[in-house]
């Protein structure tokens, strides 16, 4: 099979395409997925670059993707062969033809939805939902997603707005940036490059505050949101570049929380309502992932150049593999 190998870390040249890549043979409890579509994150540009837990080179790069059953492993029931399905952290890399998978993070892809949304899901919408739930959200709240514009962002944004938030804020920092924001569902878009950023954010949140803030870059904004968060509110960060501060005795006057959140340590019961969570909301209307853009699996490193050259996040990318 053709696949996206990394022999040694460093830059987008360590993407090596090869075609005589042995397919992965199924072993109890796995799935062999026949991908279509891989996801393209900012985790896989750091794992290419300086490497990640459990990642030994060569190894075959990309932790998300969507397909079809090609073969189940002994003792798996959940999947047969011709499935439509979608995969999160498999055991070898979805920038291929084929990824091997345990039977656990392998999720029913729903009928309305393309490979392309499909290979979408894990990593962005599993995370966002992730968060809103470490943050203790509830219908009826209002929402501030940081950074709304990434792939995370927009997911966060549309998955708020679906579960009934009753108001939703999204920054971001490129014109087309807020337009997607809106789109998704948000009810007001702030640029944070704006003078008059925390002003005009305080402002629409009101004296009352915010009951959850998504916090995907905590080191700039982190006094922010402890400062317009409700009494009794939460942030869950998922996101920071460097060290964070806060007024400690803010979070004892407002009784608030903050918490980290990292999908990574998600544990398989975990991922499973949040699967059932997205599959409903496509069922009911209410979500449908949107596509940043896509390459063709020859300009794999295209994809990475895009991820660490762009400004202003629009969206996770899509690489097309059949």
């Amino acid at each position: 099979m053709k696949a996206v190998i990394v022999e040694k870390y460093g830059d987008v040249d360590s993407l090596e395409i090869r075609q005589d890549v042995d397919v992965p043979a199924t072993v109890e409890g796995t799935v062999l997925v026949r991908l279509h579509a891989a996801g393209v994150n900012n985790i896989e540009v750091r794992i290419r670059k300086n490497g990640w837990r459990g990642f030994v080179t060569p190894f075959t790069i990309g932790l998300d993707g969507a397909g079809v059953v090609e073969a189940v492993g002994e003792g798996v029931s959940s999947f047969k062969p011709g499935d439509r399905v979608y995969v999160f952290q498999p055991r070898t890399g979805t920038y291929a033809d084929y990824c091997l998978a345990d039977e656990e993070k392998v999720y029913k892809l729903h009928d309305r939805l393309s490979f392309e949304e499909g290979a979408l899901l894990p990593t962005p919408y599993f995370t966002a939902l992730r968060a809103l739930k470490r943050a203790n959200f509830e219908k009826g709240n209002s929402v501030l997603i940081q950074g709304a514009s990434g792939a995370v962002g927009l997911a966060g944004i549309q998955i708020a707005r679906g579960l009934g938030a009753s108001k939703v804020f999204g920054t971001a920092g490129t014109e087309r940036g807020l337009r997607l924001v809106k789109e998704m569902g948000a009810d007001i878009a702030f640029n944070y490059k704006s003078p008059d950023f925390t002003t005009d954010l305080k402002e629409a949140v009101g004296p009352s505050g915010v009951d959850v803030i998504v916090e995907t870059n905590a080191d700039i904004n982190l006094g922010t949101d402890i400062d317009i968060l409700a009494r009794y509110g939460h942030v869950a960060i998922i996101g920071k570049r460097g060290e964070a501060r806060c007024v400690p005795h803010l979070l004892v006057a407002k009784e608030c929380t903050v918490i980290g959140s990292s999908l990574f340590f998600s544990k398989t019961e975990e991922r499973r309502v949040l699967h059932e969570v997205l599959y409903q909301g496509v069922e009911d209307g209410w979500l449908k992932p949107y596509i940043g853009g896509t390459f063709k699996f020859d300009d794999v490193r295209a994809s990475h150049v895009d991820i660490e050259q762009r400004s202003g996040s629009t969206g996770k990318k899509v690489l097309l593999i059949n």
